[in-house]
């Protein structure tokens, strides 16, 4: 009887736990915005609750005849440290710059 209502209680405990973890880590996405021109450029952006976004723009590049991408995400760690990696994607290849506690988070313009 003993092992029984122990494993009861382990059970109850544990789904409590997940139970409480799920609320934690919900977000909502709060803006969603896509663009395309046809055939040649596209951008698209979203944004969720808990302040984590992306954006991106991609197109063709008449100069080398490559596909372009540029773009950023980021987040806000529980803490309030914002951390972002821009980036653009090209012919010479994926080229990150990550910025971590980004003083230029209100300033999320695709360079």
């Amino acid at each position: 009887m003993r092992e029984i209502m122990a494993n009861y209680c382990t059970v109850v405990v544990t789904l409590l736990i997940l139970v409480s973890l799920s609320k934690i880590y919900t977000s909502e996405i709060s803006k969603i915005i896509f663009n395309t021109n046809g055939y040649e450029t596209y951008s698209f952006e979203y944004e969720t609750s808990d302040g984590a976004y992306r954006r991106e723009d991609g197109g063709l590049n008449s100069n080398t005849k490559g596909l372009v991408v540029r773009g950023e995400y980021g987040y806000v760690d529980s803490g309030g440290h914002h951390y972002s990696v821009r980036y653009v994607a090209d012919v010479n290849g994926f080229q990150p710059q990550i910025y971590t506690d980004d003083t230029r988070y209100n300033d999320r313009r695709i360079i």
